[in-house]
């Protein structure tokens, strides 16, 4: 369910999921006189309507996307294949299409102002197609009720799915020419009524006669096709008057659209409704550190801010037990970013400590102290929120370097001892003749490498196509045990050998904030109440050096002193330890790569864009602090902070536009677009085509490659960040800059 909820929850901000950005604002669509909000509804129902309650069969279970096949039989149309395609992303080991359908259901309605649908998980997917039956336009009322009946509904509940199903949307003439004629309605669309939001408007027009509802009015009923007419007056509009009052509009859909994608088969077992968690920890990691003393035991805290603003917030800290179940201590966090839902607000808050390895950690609780001096805590039920130390992954040791034209996993995990053994389950989506793409695992057994302390360190390697690596998961297990749900995206090209000696540092084991897992020296610790605490860096005199002039390499531009963190690195593209570190070697590393940082002393980092945007350093140059260890003059990051350099000559850059300059790179949100004028989608977007279709308007932006926005203001609130938060190439002209998710590349015209 944790995959569901982050899903659901975080439309916006830090960790958007971004699921309900197609249906953002509610008139949205993927072309002329199209409503995806509609869509979404309409694929639920499509997809449920084949059900069998009786029998125990059908209902939400995805087999729709067997079902498009030959024009799409009972499915005719666009709006099913483009919803489906806007779902695939999201299918995964822990959301079935299914799940994902259901929740569309709940994103397009509370997007367009509706009640809010509870959605239960733990629907399974079908694995061909149902049966036909889905009600169309041309069949009688006898069979209108008898479709319903058999997924659960009477003739009643039939008027009102109708009505709720109809407020958005509208009959399209590629579809349904005897209902709306070519050329009869703008765009060929005939929507069922004048607004574009979730609302009783389709009930109060029919009562009181006004109704535009082609489904009421027009050709549809010489055509005997005004079947939404045949439903509503079926018991004389009792039921449909009762629909004009908006509390009960409401009220009804939000109990019939729950049912309506709770039909599922007979042994499917639904959980609880998804609610949004208080406090949920997020990216928990732990990772084994050089010499095998010590375990790094780093991730986030998610803190629901609805009742209680961040700003009532001064300390959040993680208090965890040893692996026996005795008093460890505590981690201080440091605030990463915040994100929104339809309804919810969210903060995050970052930690990563060190922990003797032999005692490690085996639960935890959370503890919020508020301004006011009064703590809170949360203890999961008291049981402590639980994590395993018999298997770990080990990232720094992880990679996906390139092999003849082809990817290489390379996973290597720390199991304890005595196990020995380990085994690697790679999740890959595999292409089939349907939209959407078949979950198939490979289970490949791993091999002992090393012992390094108390664990024993394995690695396994599975070929990927390049085209795999983004929307592939992966487990590390042994026994019971397991580490799972990893991205292969978030691995980088080098694997980092891990330093089998003894850690050179023996000082504090708790540090507050992200720093890198690679480094040998343990940090001291701050637990200072603020929020905002970071980790002191390393006074001493051979690895900490004050800050001096602004570093500079040859060929490259300064970007500043940044917060890297473990959880989320942010140059992913390869990385390397080495005790001649300097700008000089790492440039050289780096060679070919729009970006590159130095960190902790010895740690250099390569990528092309900003992978997990942080931000620079709260307070600025003085956190990057320790010497480079291949150049005593320069300083090379610290802990969880990184000096980073931009090529002057690699990677996309910003175009020239006669008319017009460029603004930087800014945030975004898909629930509240920046730029909201006009947009369109192209696959093979330049910078020109941007500007060509956003002529006459005072400003535009191009987003996630494919995307371009036009506008004369900004819509909505926006922050200017760092020019590598834009990093994407374009769809259309690689050496030009799209923008990101959630990041626009802007361009503003000249006055």
């Amino acid at each position: 369910m944790d995959e569901l909820e982050d899903i659901m929850m975080l439309n916006t901000g830090y960790r958007a999921r971004g699921f309900a950005t197609a249906v953002t604002p509610c008139s949205a669509g993927a072309g002329p006189g199209r409503v995806t909000a509609a869509e979404f509804i309409r694929t639920a129902f499509h997809d449920m309507a084949t059900g069998n309650v009786y029998l125990g069969t059908g209902g939400l279970d995805a087999s729709i996307v067997f079902e498009l096949n030959n024009g799409g039989g009972d499915n005719i149309g666009q709006a099913f294949p483009t919803s489906l395609k806007i779902f695939a992303p999201y299918l995964s080991s822990r959301s079935s299409m299914a799940d994902i359908i259901a929740m569309g259901m709940y994103t397009a309605v509370r997007s367009c102002g509706g009640p809010v649908i509870p959605v239960k998980t733990g629907r399974v997917d079908a694995t061909e197609a149902g049966p036909p039956g889905v009600p169309l336009p041309q069949n009688s009322l006898f069979t209108f009720q008898n479709q319903f009946l058999r997924t659960g509904f009477d003739s009643t509940q039939m008027i009102q799915v109708v009505a709720c199903g109809h407020t958005l949307g509208g009959v399209h003439a590629e579809n349904f020419p005897q209902i709306v004629p070519a050329g009869s309605a703008p765009n060929d669309v005939k929507q069922f009524d004048s607004t574009a939001k979730f609302d009783n408007k389709i009930a109060t027009d029919y009562v009181s006669g006004k109704s535009t509802d082609p489904l009421v009015v027009g050709p549809s009923q010489a055509a005997r096709r005004a079947s939404d007419l045949l439903v509503f007056s079926s018991d004389d509009n009792a039921t449909i008057t009762t629909m004009t009052n908006p509390t009960t509009f409401a009220d009804t859909c939000k109990v019939l659209l729950q049912k309506m994608i709770d039909v599922v088969p007979s042994g499917v077992t639904l959980t609880d409704p998804i609610v949004p968690y208080d406090i949920k920890p997020v990216a928990l990691q732990l990772t084994l550190q050089g010499g095998g003393s010590e375990v790094q035991f780093a991730g986030e805290i998610r803190v629901r801010t609805n009742a209680r603003p961040a700003s009532q917030i001064s300390k959040v800290e993680v208090v965890y037990k040893d692996r026996t179940g005795g008093a460890g201590s505590k981690i201080g966090a440091t605030q990463k970013g915040t994100a929104a839902g339809f309804d919810d607000s969210f903060t995050f808050y970052a930690f990563s400590g060190r922990i003797p390895s032999q005692t490690s950690v085996s639960a935890f609780n959370v503890l919020i102290t508020l301004t006011s001096g009064a703590t809170e805590s949360y203890d999961n039920n008291g049981s402590g929120y639980p994590i395993q130390d018999t298997i770990m992954l080990q990232t720094p040791q992880s990679c996906v370097p390139d092999s003849n034209g082809k990817k290489l996993l390379t996973v290597a995990a720390a199991v304890r001892s005595p196990a020995t053994t380990a085994n690697l389950v790679v999740t890959l989506k595999v292409p089939r003749d349907v939209i959407t793409p078949e979950l198939q695992s490979q289970t490949v057994a791993m091999t002992q490498q090393s012992t390094v302390g108390p664990y024993n360190i394995l690695t396994g390697t599975y070929l990927l196509e390049p085209g795999q690596v983004l929307d592939t998961k992966f487990d590390v297990t042994s026994g019971q045990a397991a580490d799972t749900f990893k991205s292969t995206g978030n691995l980088g090209t080098n694997c980092i050998p891990l330093d089998p000696t003894v850690s050179s540092s023996s000082s504090s084991s708790i540090s507050s904030s992200g720093r890198s897992s690679t480094s040998t020296a343990v940090p001291t610790s701050s637990t200072s109440t603020s929020s905002a605490a970071t980790t002191n860096p390393p006074s001493s005199s051979s690895t900490s050096a004050p800050p001096s002039a602004t570093p500079s390499q040859a060929g490259y531009t300064y970007v500043g002193c940044y917060t890297d963190l473990t959880s989320g690195r942010v140059l992913t593209g390869k990385s390397s330890s080495t005790s001649t570190n300097s700008y000089k070697t790492c440039a050289a590393y780096c060679s070919g790569y729009t970006y590159f940082g130095v960190e902790y002393g010895s740690e250099c980092y390569c990528g092309n864009q900003f992978t997990n945007p942080t931000g620079p350093a709260p307070k600025g140059e003085s956190e990057c602090n320790r010497k480079c260890s291949g150049d005593a003059t320069q300083v090379c990051g610290a802990g969880g902070r990184m000096n980073l350099f931009k090529s002057l000559t690699q990677g996309p850059t910003n175009a020239t536009i006669p008319g017009y300059t460029y603004s930087g790179c800014y945030t975004d949100s898909g629930s509240a677009r920046v730029i909201n004028g006009k947009y369109n989608y192209d696959d093979a977007l330049t910078i020109e085509k941007c500007a060509g279709l956003c002529k006459g308007y005072k400003i535009f932006g191009t987003e996630y490659k494919t995307q371009c926005y036009c506008g004369n203001a900004f819509a909505n609130p926006t922050t200017k960040v760092a020019d590598g938060e834009c990093g994407y190439t374009c769809g259309g002209n690689p050496a030009q800059a799209c923008g990101a998710g959630n990041r626009l590349s802007v361009y503003t015209a000249v006055a």
